[in-house]
């Protein structure tokens, strides 16, 4: 029988806030017990650091301006995953896995956009997904579109009556992954996808008893941190005092922690089970959090905090080790359908980096190009005002294994071009770019990516 297939991915959790990394202090026992018996990559990156253009890479295997799906799904934009992408989970369905969807989804169209009162009851950017192709394959649906409200979440599963919890969502999610596995049937492969929405803010919502780890300890903070006036990417700035960050990182840490131990359970029940080896285990992000590093919250910025994500695979007897191939969104999929002998499909513009995985070897050469496009509905107007198209502007790079390349023209119809460049050999924390006034030669390279993927991004390198 085939190869199982968990993939875990948490909303906004940054690579450095896991304590195998070693740069924050965050205590994630039981995933760094299982990061040194898997494959630890050191290099893992969001190419579309925004919830949905991120999950839609991630499911596809392709760029985000590729799918369509540029900026959030969310109310006042039609924008959602097409019937017709080819997800990887199209083809385990069609490879006669059993498939099934836990957590928070952010591939559909807000109901609110066409109803004021749908049956469902769906609120703001939320949605309930039926039974059909936007489901892309998933047999088994205990899902949400999108509500950050993790202490009292609500689920839709096959009719349009949802389903609610008063629990933690991260731990009721898992109560529901222990119950499919019990209950799966034994005689086909299973591939469970699990959407955890912390660490996303809200950041203080994690249970006491994860709350406590951190709240006699004095945190270190990050080198780029700086308080003062902080804010989400490109809204008005707030500010932020030192009590108050200390609470923000505590509540995110906490979050971190609670994850590690629903992660544990998930693990244990697995061993338990003598399932493990027979099971591909990964564990990522869709995205960081800036958390207060270089004066900013959230996410939809090219530093590492914001596009750096954890990345582990682990389970089917895989050699332990690290890999610094730097492997983007786009790249998951063909390399999980590889690690399970599965063909990827032509549509995938992502690469396998499975010979990385199993040799524990890193490819300095590989980049990957990140993309980020204007999508605030103050945004969204003035283009629209201005007849431009927002999937034009923002910002575009390239990640290398050590440095970023970034070419940034705005959020407005108005374009400011800008290039930086940032060493993250001697300058890992990004304090010092290198402005630069005339393209390098790295310049090529995402020129081609942009003609390959149709980006009109081009446009303004020309």
């Amino acid at each position: 029988m085939k190869k199982n297939l968990l993939f875990v991915f948490a909303d906004q959790w940054r690579r450095s806030a896991v304590g195998f990394m070693g740069e924050e202090p965050v205590l994630t026992e039981h995933i760094d017990t299982f990061a040194h018996n898997s494959v630890i990559c050191t290099n893992g990156v969001s190419t579309a650091p925004l919830c949905s253009p991120a999950r839609a890479s991630l499911l596809t295997g392709k760029h985000p301006l590729e799918t369509g799906v540029f900026t959030n799904c969310k109310i006042g934009t039609d924008i959602r995953l097409r019937d017709d992408e080819i997800c990887i989970s199209d083809v385990l369905k069609k490879e006669g896995y059993q498939t099934a969807y836990i957590g928070k989804w952010h591939l559909d169209e807000p109901e609110a956009n066409h109803t004021k009162t749908p049956k469902s009851g769906a609120k703001n950017w939320d949605a309930y997904t039926p039974p059909g192709p936007r489901r892309h394959g998933f047999d088994f649906w205990y899902a949400y579109n999108a509500c950050d409200n993790h202490t009292h979440p609500h689920y839709w599963n096959d009719d349009a009556e949802a389903i609610y919890s008063d629990t933690w969502s991260p731990i009721h999610e898992t109560d529901i992954v222990l119950e499919y596995l019990n209950n799966r049937s034994k005689e086909q492969p299973f591939a469970l996808f699990l959407s955890w929405n912390p660490p996303h803010n809200p950041y203080d919502t994690a249970p006491e008893q994860y709350k406590s780890f951190y709240e006699s300890k004095k945190l270190s903070r990050k080198p780029n941190v700086k308080l003062g006036d902080v804010r989400h990417h490109t809204e008005e700035a707030f500010p932020l005092d030192q009590e108050a960050f200390n609470e923000l990182q505590k509540g995110y840490y906490a979050a971190i922690t609670g994850l590690d131990d629903q992660f544990g359970r998930i693990i244990e029940f697995l061993t338990e089970n003598d399932l493990l080896k027979d099971t591909l285990v990964v564990l990522t992000a869709d995205h960081g959090d800036m958390l207060a590093s270089h004066q900013l919250i959230g996410k939809h910025v090219w530093f590492e905090e914001s596009i750096g994500v954890p990345l582990i695979f682990g389970g089917l007897d895989l050699p332990s080790g690290k890999t610094g191939t730097v492997i983007g969104s786009p790249d998951i999929a063909p390399t999980i359908l590889d690690l399970l002998d599965i063909e990827s499909p032509e549509s995938m513009s992502g690469v396998s980096c499975a010979q990385s995985i199993l040799e524990g070897t890193t490819d300095k050469e590989k980049v990957c190009y990140i993309a980020a496009c204007p999508g605030r509905d103050v945004f969204l107007e003035e283009f629209k005002r201005a007849g431009a198209d927002p999937r034009q502007f923002g910002w575009r790079a390239v990640r290398a294994y050590a440095s970023t390349y970034v070419v940034d023209v705005g959020y407005t119809p108005s374009p400011h071009l800008n290039r930086y460049f940032y060493d993250l050999a001697t300058d890992p924390d990004q304090l010092s770019p290198t402005i630069v006034t005339t393209p390098m030669a790295v310049e090529s390279q995402l020129k081609n990516w942009l003609i390959a993927t149709g980006d009109a991004f081009l446009e303004h390198l020309e």
